[in-house]
């Protein structure tokens, strides 16, 4: 689907680049080697995670799956939603073309079920795995960084992080 279809690409196209609220989903996929898949996004050339808004007619877990598979052609198992973010400090953000968004987003981490992941070529340029401590914050989106420490906290209490 392209952007102007999406139900926030609809939204643009009536309010221009005024900050919205939006609702989605961003994902920490693992793999069999405890290491994190991080894309490279093409608007902005930083590295993030996979996610983004919900479209009118699906849950929150259809986002995390749609989302993978999206951007990542990563097919998911095992997934677990740990945390949701909504801290308007953290959650703001700016694209390059100047729209605004303030996120409201369920956290979830998934194992990789395939081997043919590979980046959609639209959103995503390119695909990596890594642990946590190769990540280079300065280059990472800023709205998804604090999802590692969310994931950390859930594991380290069993309580969903509610940020």
């Amino acid at each position: 689907m392209q952007f102007s279809e999406s139900y926030l690409g609809q939204l643009r196209a009536l309010v221009g680049n005024r900050r919205l609220l939006a609702v989605g989903a961003r994902v920490l996929i693992e793999d069999d080697m405890g290491r994190f898949l991080i894309i490279k996004r093409t608007d902005s050339g930083h590295w993030g995670l996979p996610g983004g808004s919900m479209e009118l007619g699906e849950s929150l877990m259809d986002v995390v799956f749609r989302e993978a598979m999206e951007e990542a052609n990563a097919s998911l198992e095992r997934v677990t939603p740990f945390g949701l973010s909504s801290d308007p400090n953290i959650e703001q953000h700016t694209y390059p073309n100047g729209d605004q968004l303030q996120n409201i987003s369920l956290l979830a981490h998934g194992y990789l079920a395939n081997s043919d992941y590979a980046p959609d070529g639209a959103e995503v340029s390119k695909i990596r795995f890594v642990r946590y401590e190769e990540i280079d914050r300065d280059s990472f989106v800023a709205t998804e960084y604090p999802t590692f420490s969310h994931w950390q906290s859930f594991k380290d209490t069993g309580t969903f992080q509610i940020v």
